[in-house]
């Protein structure tokens, strides 16, 4: 089982192979997981999230991780560094749900 299931989740079934097809932007996804999702539900993302950042992981392991939990987006091919990504995510993901992109 996973460490991180709510994560895990959420990568599997928003950022999958076709999610660009779906959203214009990574960040159009956070913001209709945030607004399809409970709060809760979001509440333990934002959480694991944050967890998996408190892990220490260099660079590449915390990307082969992120893969491994099911995220096919990869913010370097944007220019951003995985530990850059994934905090904007714990961050959005407990932005306000009327927040706006």
């Amino acid at each position: 089982m996973s460490a991180y299931p709510t994560l895990e989740n959420f990568f599997a079934a928003y950022f999958h192979q076709d999610w660009a097809m779906e959203h214009d932007t990574p960040e159009a996804v956070i913001a209709y997981y945030r607004g399809s999702e409970a709060p809760e539900q979001v509440s333990r993302a934002r959480a694991e999230a944050e967890a998996l950042l408190g892990e220490g992981l260099d660079e590449d392991a915390l990307g082969q991780r992120i893969a491994a939990l099911g995220s096919e987006y990869d913010p370097t091919r944007d220019g951003a560094t995985w530990r850059g990504w994934l905090q904007r995510l714990a961050q959005d993901l407990g932005a306000d749900r009327t927040d706006a992109y």
